[in-house]
């Protein structure tokens, strides 16, 4: 123990040390009114070096800083502003100083290209960039590398990435999207050596028309490669081996052009890294935004099932992955471009596991262990074809067309020991999905005062599983009319079929610099098919189709048509921005010879408020009324297989559930000390859910749809706190969540609760040209509880 204190204290002298011969700058920045300049910049350079050794960027305040300059070192002190003429002065570094700097008025000062290429950020507008030479030590690998050298960055790793708090949607390269700017692609495949500069692009929209009349906070990144990475191919390859044959390769490789660019991605490996994963998959496919839930309303269509592994695969045995993903893109004149990429992966994973169950209802008290040896094969493709059309400053047309198809087997051997009875188990799950989505939109600005827009979306989704059960116990014998003795083969084919469409117009008129309104008119309209049926086969190869009760043939068709108003509004440093939308609803559906009939008029509100206390400090509140309708599975009362040991059917008399959505978020960064504070609560409370009642026969359960009469609700908390200094970064996260859920278990209603808590708090050193480190410690409580069930799980992690 003497020897670990006399370790901290050496390491503490040297910190002190080292913080000893540094001196500081500090001051504000002000107009010749004495008025702050928010996000001027200014920096040290060193009069010998002539490299920037020191830079700061001032707050709302005007303040600034400039740390780490070696004592008795002269520099020359430089602070800039667009519009302003530049301020200089040298400066030998005796001790720290307080140096307030006022700028004068420029109006017609252009930025000098000498200047812009030094300064380690520049402000334009909306846009701030940084150079990365000016962050980084030229160690770096990739993208990521150099993001999280940025004040005010934040890369997960999972690859999403954070500016001043906020999340980035997008991802360009020379303005072009790379991988349907996919953030994770970015960061983790573009060589670190090829970045010159990274540009924050705030309140981001693409569509030309557009802008000035929607209320986005969305941001995107611009990377700007080196002059000497473009117009030729350039790209990186990894490759590794280790005991067991394990072994992994990774490509990346690229190319850019004004007109042109081609990027490339290959990777295979068997250690247990899925180049392409479920949530990869989950960011792709939110590329396309649905119009009906834009208005308010939408149908609770089922997911795709792509083929990308929902097991543990931390824990398989053994796990094999391939991936190529290609991504392009083509401009043959300034008024067209067009993108496209394809993803193509296959994973084969092989998992073993030992659970023990314990049943509630009228087995309680009952426990199943069961053995389950699964091997699973994914082959997934995804493709999209993106174009837009600018003829001129008024139009802006674009098409996305996105393609998803997948085969998926799972083959599970399971073996379950009830206590009086056991059961050799073998399911075959064959899936092969196919997703075919369309948008269109074309926009329109006659004036500066008159903008329309027309915007349309199709879907077509079909889905094919198909099942086969084999258990040397007779399943749900008190349901399914079986006729084997010995051994039992079930097989289940299903097909649902999906077609939506979906058109909306906008105009919108602006009234003047701070008013303006927009009318909204819509239709939305899905078709859904749905045909199953269960054959029992014997030994001999014969097969028995079972009654009309297990027999489903369902068409649902939903129709939803709506106009709405809104208005947005701006006084001072607030904007508000309600409106309100007309629906009116008619769903049905038919089985059975006969048609179930709803229809239904509802007004959804909906209202945003945002307060921007200046550039780097916004608080936004957000509040809406949103509904959901059944989808063809949720109504089909047919029963069907959903596992060895359950069985699901639907209701067609399910109503739709709507529910009230309330946030607010707050963002707070200080260019000042580099202080990052953002933290949000939301509350959602749910009318009439469709949810489920469960019945248990043995260890057999069957679950049937149908609405909650008890509303549900979910309020959940999150804060960050993150602050930097000149060697170190200190960061504390919690999120808390606390949801209060109903359902139904052998026909007595049955109250859930759950609470998470969650605390991270992590410390890292910052040191240019050494090694750094990350210590860190996360502590999560979850705690459930039902009417008849109580479990508390606490995870404890220091890393």
């Amino acid at each position: 123990m003497d020897r670990k204190f006399f370790f901290l204290g050496v390491a503490l002298c040297v910190l002190q040390s080292v913080g000893a011969q540094k001196v500081t700058i500090e001051g504000r920045v002000t107009d010749t009114l004495q008025n702050p300049l928010e996000l001027a910049n200014v920096i040290a350079i060193g009069k010998s070096t002539q490299a920037v050794a020191s830079y700061g960027i001032t707050d709302a305040e005007g303040r600034y800083r400039l740390p780490n300059l070696i004592k008795d070192s002269i520099y020359t002190i430089r602070a800039s502003y667009l519009g302003y003429g530049t301020w200089e002065a040298n400066f030998t570094a005796t001790a720290n100083r307080v140096w307030d700097i006022q700028l004068e008025p420029a109006p017609n000062q252009l930025e000098g290209v000498e200047l812009v290429e030094e300064l380690p950020v520049t402000v334009n507008g909306d846009t701030i960039t940084y150079k990365a030479d000016a962050f980084t030590t030229g160690h770096e690998k990739k993208l990521e590398n150099i993001l999280e050298q940025l004040p005010g960055f934040e890369v997960d790793d999972e690859g999403k990435i954070k500016v001043q708090g906020k999340e980035v949607s997008k991802v360009l390269v020379e303005g072009k999207e790379f991988f349907d700017g996919d953030t994770k692609m970015a960061t983790k495949n573009i060589p670190a050596n090829a970045v010159d500069k990274v540009q924050v692009l705030r309140n981001f929209n693409e569509i030309t028309p557009m802008r000035g009349v929607t209320d986005s906070d969305a941001l995107a990144l611009n990377v700007k490669l080196k002059d000497g990475k473009k117009n030729l191919w350039f790209g990186d390859v990894s490759m590794g081996a280790g005991p067991k044959d394990r072994q992994l390769a990774h490509s990346n490789l690229f190319y850019y052009s004004p007109k042109n660019s081609i990027n490339f991605i290959g990777d295979i490996n068997n250690i247990g890294e899925q180049a392409f994963t479920l949530q990869d998959y989950f960011r792709f496919n939110g590329g396309l935004a649905s119009l009906a839930r834009k208005s308010g309303s939408s149908v609770a269509l089922s997911s795709d099932e792509i083929g990308l592994s929902l097991l543990q695969n931390n824990q398989a045995r053994s796990i094999n992955t391939k991936l190529a993903a290609l991504n392009t893109s083509y401009r043959p004149n300034k008024k067209i471009d067009i993108t496209a990429f394809g993803i193509f992966s296959a994973t084969d994973t092989h998992l073993e596991s030992r659970s023990q169950r314990t049943y509630i209802g009228n087995t309680a008290g009952s426990d199943e262990v069961l053995l389950s040896d699964t091997e699973q094969g994914n082959r997934a493709g995804l493709c999209k074809l993106s174009g837009t059309y600018t003829p001129n400053a008024q139009w802006y047309l674009n098409y996305d067309g996105f393609l998803k198809t997948s085969t998926i087997e799972d083959d599970n051997q399971r073996f379950s020991d009830f206590g009086s009875f056991t059961n050799t188990i073998e399911s075959i799950n064959k899936r092969r999905p196919l997703s075919v989505e369309q948008t269109f939109g074309a926009y329109y600005a006659k004036d500066n005062n008159n903008l329309f827009s027309l915007e349309s979306d199709y879907l077509y989704k079909r889905l094919r599983p198909q099942y086969t059960l084999s258990t040397t116990q007779q399943p749900f014998m008190d349901v399914l009319p079986l006729e084997g003795d010995d051994s039992f083969r079930i097989f289940q084919d299903k097909e649902v079929i999906t077609r939506k469409i979906g058109v909306e117009f906008n105009y919108y008129r602006v009234l003047d610099k701070t008013n303006h309104m927009n009318m909204t008119m819509g239709v939305n309209h899905t078709g859904q098919e749905l045909a199953s049926t269960i054959r029992e086969r014997f030994g001999d190869g014969s097969e028995s189709i079972l009654n009309d009760m297990f027999v489903n043939d369902v068409r649902l068709r939903y129709l939803d048509i709506y106009v709405g108003l809104g208005y947005r509004v701006k006084w001072g440093k607030l904007t508000l921005s309600p409106s309100v939308a007309l629906h009116r609803y008619n769903t049905e559906n038919t089985q059975f010879n006969t048609t179930f009939e709803l229809d239904k008029t509802m007004l959804l509100p909906k209202v945003g408020a945002k307060y921007d206390f200046n550039n780097t400090r916004t608080l936004r509140f957000d509040y809406r009324i949103s509904t959901e309708f059944a989808n063809v599975g949720n109504v089909a009362e047919a029963i069907q297989i959903t596992g060895y040991n359950s069985l699901f059917s639907g209701n067609r008399t399910l109503r739709n559930s709507w529910y009230h959505d309330f946030s607010l978020n707050y963002f707070n960064f200080s260019t000042f000390n580099f202080t990052n504070i953002n933290g949000g609560i939301s509350y959602q409370k749910r009318y009439h859910t469709i949810g489920t009642a469960l019945d248990f026969n043995g260890f057999d359960q069957r679950t049937v749809s149908l609405n909650i009469d008890r509303p549900d609700e979910i309020f959940s908390a999150r804060g960050n706190y993150e602050r930097r200094f000149s060697y170190w970064k200190g960061q504390f996260d919690a999120t808390l969540s606390y949801g209060k859920y109903h359902n139904q278990i052998e026909a007595s209603p049955n109250f859930n609760r759950s609470f998470s808590q969650q605390y991270k708090l992590s410390l890292e050193t910052r040191f240019r040209e050494a090694p750094n480190v990350e210590v860190g410690f996360e502590k999560i409580w979850n705690d459930y509880a039902s009417t008849t069930v109580k479990n508390r799980y606490v995870t404890n992690r220091p890393f």
